[in-house]
């Protein structure tokens, strides 16, 4: 009777781990028609951005980075805002920001995994390591977080 139980118990406890695994998987929308807001990663697709529509917000601008690195892009800034790394790059349009921009982060993101330990970004605070391990589109720009959405989103609500 205790090794069914233990039984029982490991196969629920592997049925539940596996069906948070497999939902989660979709929590952030690349779909271009998600509703915007909410934990959608497109944001504003009505909007065109500049460099200084950030800097109004609040975002330090602080290099210049030459576009030839990701192609179709039309600027690329580096900076930070509350303390985190964040590269804005810019694009023609929303759309070419989607179609062209989502690409070029997630493979963005991808090697700053793989170039980590364990599979997680490290933290060299002053060091030449920038770990991006998150992304949103806002209108014309896509924006790479350092290591998690929450100050990309901040910076948005500032330029809302």
């Amino acid at each position: 009777m205790q090794i069914t139980k233990r039984i029982l118990l490991a196969t629920f406890t592997l049925t539940l781990g596996i069906l948070i695994a497999c939902g989660g998987q979709n929590s952030t929308s690349e779909d271009p028609s998600a509703k915007e807001g909410g934990t959608s990663s497109i944001l504003l697709s009505d909007r065109n951005f500049t460099p200084d529509s950030f800097v109004q917000a609040g975002w330090k601008k602080s290099k210049q980075y030459d576009t030839a690195t990701v192609p179709e892009s039309t600027e690329i800034w580096y900076g930070f805002f509350n303390q985190k790394d964040i590269e804005i790059r810019f694009y023609e349009t929303h759309e070419a920001a989607i179609e062209l921009g989502i690409p070029a982060a997630t493979s963005s993101i991808e090697g700053a995994v793989k170039r980590s330990k364990g599979g997680k970004l490290l933290d060299f605070s002053g060091g030449s390591f920038t770990g991006y391990a998150d992304y949103l589109v806002a209108g014309n720009a896509v924006l790479l977080c350092e290591f998690d959405r929450t100050r990309c989103d901040q910076l948005i609500a500032n330029i809302e």
